[in-house]
């Protein structure tokens, strides 16, 4: 148990006095130790999951993430009648 060393005194932390101090998850609310967490955020979620789960996307996934290319499409109007189509008069 805690030693105390008065009716005012803290007790001393269950993780040890030279540990880091344990964070709580925003998403999951337990306790971690912040060099343990999988998470690219590690000071604010606990794994992985925790990440992915309240954001939608990982932090890793974003920093890999390439962009596409768009493709030029062509314009959806045509301008000449194909020939054996009637041309339509406004």
């Amino acid at each position: 148990m805690a030693d105390t060393s008065g009716p005012d005194a803290l007790p001393a932390p269950a993780f040890g006095p030279d540990s880091e101090e344990m964070l709580r998850c925003i998403r999951c609310e337990l306790r971690y130790v912040p060099s343990k967490s999988t998470s690219a955020l590690r000071l604010t979620y606990c794994s992985f999951l925790c990440e992915l789960g309240d954001l939608g996307f990982s932090i890793t996934g974003l920093e890999h993430m390439e962009p596409q290319p768009k493709a030029i499409e062509p314009p959806a109007v045509e301008l000449d009648p194909q020939p054996g189509e009637p041309a339509i008069v406004e």
